[in-house]
């Protein structure tokens, strides 16, 4: 593999889908986008933490 692809895969620890690139997904955000993004944030870091106890489960 590559360099290019590692570099293009890094993402914070503690972080599947970063809201950033989930926002553009939707488009236009009608609301409060702080508060949806805590909450996708939230939600984000709870699946890792999920993948991650099943990885080391396992």
């Amino acid at each position: 593999m590559t360099d290019t692809v590692f570099s293009e895969a890094q993402r914070k620890p503690g972080v599947c889908i970063p809201w950033e690139e989930a926002k553009q997904r939707y488009g236009e955000i009608q609301g409060n986008e702080e508060q949806i993004k805590q909450v996708w944030e939230t939600n984000d870091a709870e699946a890792y933490d999920y993948l991650w106890q099943c990885l080391l489960s396992f």
